[in-house]
């Protein structure tokens, strides 16, 4: 059966809401701000998170009498299988009561469940350029490239530690410019090449590297 959130999605009135897609499965998830769409690119991006889903579980609470329901926004499955579930919410609402009455909640609702939960602001999900970085890469860096052109670029380091982008290019002068940048595009997105996404934009002065794994 195709999986069904905890709750009905239904129209907002106010703010925005969409879905964003998950590379990894195909699926799309729904999102109920920016800050949480821009959550869905970072999970997708990370390469441990291997499953999303938004809403996954009404958590049930009882305070002063008066009985709540908690949604929170998404569930993460890893690797290891390791199950997170994830509250995202902006830094100036972060510290409010009732969201830290949730946190609480949200703890002992794992605990008890053996996962683990963690909630996540601007701070974690969009610092300096990082979001930039994802959307030129999730649209540029996942276009269909072969996979002999994406080895024959690897093959380009050599022993070099280090490249600028663009001394890479001039290495790889013989393959097709469009080409050449979906392939380096994707291998930065695959995490196979390193480069700092967050505190400049991609560019040809980027400085590339090798993952270890690659070396």
């Amino acid at each position: 059966m195709p999986y069904k959130p905890a709750r009905e999605i239904k129209p907002k009135r106010k703010g925005y809401r969409g879905k964003e897609p998950f590379l990894k499965t195909g699926e799309m998830i729904h999102w109920d701000s920016f800050l949480e769409r821009d959550f869905i690119r970072l999970a997708d991006f990370d390469l441990y998170v291997q499953e999303i889903y938004h809403q996954p579980v009404c958590i049930r609470y009882t305070v002063n009498g008066k009985r709540y329901k908690y949604y929170p926004d998404y569930k993460m499955i890893l690797q290891d299988n390791r199950v997170i579930i994830v509250e995202v919410k902006t830094e100036r609402f972060f510290r409010k009561d009732k969201n830290v009455l949730k946190y609480e909640v949200g703890r002992k609702y794992c605990e008890e469940m053996g996962w683990h939960y963690k909630v996540f602001t601007e701070k974690e999900i969009n610092p300096k350029y990082l979001q930039w970085n994802l959307s030129f890469l999730r649209h540029l860096g996942t276009q269909e490239t072969s996979d002999e052109i994406m080895d024959v670029v690897l093959s380009k380091f050599g022993a070099k530690k280090e490249l600028f982008l663009f001394e890479l290019r001039e290495i790889c002068e013989d393959i097709e410019e469009e080409t050449f940048y979906k392939a380096v595009y994707q291998l930065i997105y695959l995490q196979e090449i390193a480069t700092d996404l967050v505190h400049v934009k991609l560019s040809d002065d980027s400085i590339l590297k090798l993952n270890e794994s690659e070396e």
